[in-house]
Order: C-alpha cells, then sequence, then structure tokens
C-alpha cells in the first residue's frame, strides 16, 4: 500500500467541518444509488460521492463530522458504527491508492513533457537567432521567420508548464477530501425521512 501522509486535526475554537447526509439505507453510503426520479426513494449519488462533492471548496482544518440520518424503520444494528467506520477506512484507503498511482504516472508525463518542451523552446530561440542574423534574407522575412519560431517554441512550451504548474491540482485536492473522509468522526440518528426531500443533504 503506497504510503499516504495522515490528516491532522488543528486543535483551536474553530469546530469541525460539519455534514448532515441523509439515506435510505446505509449501503446507500456506497452502492450504486437508483437512478428513478420517479421514486421516492431516489438518489443521484452515492453517500461517499455526495459528501466528496460537498467537501470540494470546504475548509477542513479541524476536521471533518458527519451525521447519517436514516429512516426510523430500519434494522438498529447494535455494531453498525464500527461497521460503517471499518467501510470508510477501507474505501478511502482503496480510492487514495489509485490516486497516489495516477498521481505518480501523470507526474512523469508531465515532466517528460516540459523536458521535449524546453528543448524545443531552446532550438526555436537558437534557430529564430540564426535567421535574424542572416544576411541573405530580406529584413521583413527574416523578422517575420524569426518571431514566427520563437511563438513555436514558445507554444509548445506552454502546455507542459501549465500542466506542471495546475494540471496536477486538483488530484491533491482529491487526496486532501478523501484523507479527511477517511479521519471523519460520525454519528449514526433515525428520523423519519421526508420522501421530497430523500436526496438532499445538507452542509451544516
Amino acid at each position: 500500500m503506497t504510503h499516504l501522509p495522515s490528516f491532522q486535526r488543528h486543535s483551536g475554537t474553530e469546530p469541525s467541518h460539519t455534514i448532515s447526509l441523509k439515506l435510505n439505507d446505509i449501503h446507500d453510503l456506497f452502492a450504486v444509488p437508483r437512478h428513478n426520479a420517479f421514486k421516492d426513494d431516489y438518489l443521484p449519488l452515492s453517500g461517499i460521492d455526495q459528501i466528496a462533492l460537498q467537501l470540494r471548496k470546504a475548509r477542513l482544518h479541524n476536521g471533518l463530522h458527519v451525521t447519517f440520518l436514516l429512516p426510523s424503520g430500519v434494522n438498529q444494528e447494535s455494531d453498525l458504527e464500527a461497521e460503517v467506520q471499518a467501510a470508510i477506512r477501507r474505501y478511502c484507503n482503496t480510492r487514495l491508492d489509485y490516486l497516489m498511482f495516477e498521481m505518480k504516472a501523470r507526474q512523469l508525463s508531465v515532466i517528460r513533457s516540459l523536458q521535449i518542451g524546453v528543448v524545443t523552446l531552446g532550438a526555436s530561440l537558437a534557430l529564430a537567432a540564426a535567421i535574424s542574423r542572416a544576411e541573405g534574407i530580406v529584413e521583413w522575412l527574416r523578422t517575420l521567420l524569426s518571431n514566427s519560431i520563437s511563438i513555436f517554441g514558445s507554444v509548445a512550451l506552454w502546455s507542459p508548464a501549465d500542466a506542471f504548474l495546475f494540471g496536477l491540482r486538483p488530484m491533491y485536492n482529491d487526496v486532501r477530501i478523501y484523507l479527511a473522509i477517511r479521519n471523519t468522526t460520525f454519528d449514526i440518528q433515525y428520523d423519519q425521512l421526508d420522501p421530497t426531500s430523500l436526496a438532499a443533504s445538507k452542509v451544516m
């Protein structure tokens, strides 16, 4: 398993980021959701995906707490919280391993592209400089060729540089999110859910 940094929970007066999530059944936390909007138990996303979506722009310096709201009619198992905690850790560890593998592969690809871009830019600038000093070409054509080749080299470097500076940021954000979910605290409450809002999740 790939070594992952632990999610540090900072002490302070600011409370944990909290989410209240309504589910038809605890298995909807990971199971493929019901896609039929004509049904009262319609869910657009699995519970774990709803949590991840709500954490995209959340501040998680003080950790995460989730309240799972289940219908009062479901079986209230005594060891349910331990099972949920184990399932969340298992899911997040698998997801994080995949993300770390993808990040390493993407980093290698970006570095190779950046190396090619730098070489292309250097060659383009050298060729442009040589053309600008050539005396056998009329001045307007010499300027045109020199500028065009310089622009070509810059464009060749632009995409790799953009990927190097910004392309990996979404993956780092996903790692941050699943580290927070893996280390979340949670509680389970049972209530009579409103059928018109079964798919709703509320950020506190």
